[in-house]
């Protein structure tokens, strides 16, 4: 596997991350007089009635959820909330359905930014490589920028739109730049008498740009719906010890291939390992035919600040 000057970049961006997360608590706390977050505890509601008076001005915060449903980010499905984080994502697809490839991999770090209860920004470094059947390996890096907008957070609720970016991958032979704009929504499911459950769902579109070849799609559609069960307490050793399945679905929506859709089932984990570190992993077991690969492996690295 070849690693290219972006690659390598991307690498200690990684490890900056996972180094470095202390520094930013540390300087708050040296500062004579640090600006304090509202309180998880008594945020005021946000709507779409109160869009555009409510949250611009607030200090970041995430509302905690009264009855300990899990309202976290997990592997797949689109997060409905602002976020301050570093992550890091790692997904090998084995046994791929293709002439060319045996296996694909990509390892991304990202970087958000909630500015305050309503806007947040973040930038992504992706690097992707691929084992081949005929040839040698091949390799890219590319990039994406985001904005997330929270539209709804009340207790027990949340939606945000998210619109982000990607670079092409030419080296791989993606030659657009891809465009996707998506809906995220969770749900504390208490009241229905499910216990530390949450609900998520979120449907996006993707749009693809650039010269297109002869029936080559230009769009497709993804969903997303997530259970999380949350069952340990914050303070335990696995901290919010939490088990979840997604369900995701990419139908193409033009193109020659118009109307297919590729489906896969991810079981997964997601515990807290000390001073707002996060660990998820899972793995892609896809549900329709032909498969497009026999299984993935999802590892997520989270640093919350």
């Amino acid at each position: 596997m070849r690693f290219n000057p972006r690659s390598r970049l991307i690498l200690a961006t990684l490890a900056f991350g996972v180094f470095a997360w202390p520094f930013p608590s540390a300087l708050a706390q040296s500062t004579a007089t640090p600006v304090q977050p509202s309180s998880p505890q008594n945020l005021s509601d946000l709507t779409l009635a109160n869009f555009f008076t409510e949250g611009w001005s607030d200090d970041y915060a995430k509302r905690s959820d009264p009855n300990g449903a899990p309202d976290m980010a997990l592997l797949r499905v689109q997060t409905n909330f602002l976020e301050r984080e570093f992550r890091a994502d790692f997904f090998s697809e084995q046994g791929v359905n293709s002439t060319k490839n045996e296996t694909v991999n990509v390892l991304d770090g990202l970087i958000a930014y909630g500015l305050d209860r309503r806007l947040m920004l973040s930038v992504t470094s992706n690097f992707e490589w691929t084992g081949s059947r005929v040839n040698n390996d091949l390799d890219e890096s590319n990039d994406a920028v985001a904005a997330r907008i929270q539209l709804i957070d009340v207790p027990g609720s949340s939606y945000a739109f998210n619109v982000k970016v990607t670079s092409p991958a030419k080296t791989l032979g993606n030659d657009l730049t891809t465009a996707t704009y998506a809906l995220a929504g969770w749900q504390d499911l208490t009241k229905y008498g499910l216990n530390r459950v949450g609900l998520y769902y979120d449907v996006a579109l993707d749009s693809f740009i650039g010269p297109h070849t002869p029936g080559a799609k230009t769009t497709d559609v993804a969903y997303d719906v997530s259970l999380a069960k949350t069952w340990t307490a914050p303070d335990a050793a696995l901290q919010n010890f939490t088990t979840f399945g997604e369900l995701f679905d990419t139908t193409d929506t033009s193109g020659s291939f118009s109307g297919r859709n590729v489906m896969t089932f991810t079981p997964g984990i997601r515990t807290g390992i000390g001073h707002h570190q996060v660990l998820m992993a899972g793995v892609d077991l896809p549900v329709t035919h032909p498969r497009p690969y026999n299984w993935g492996l999802r590892v997520t690295y989270i640093i919350n600040f």
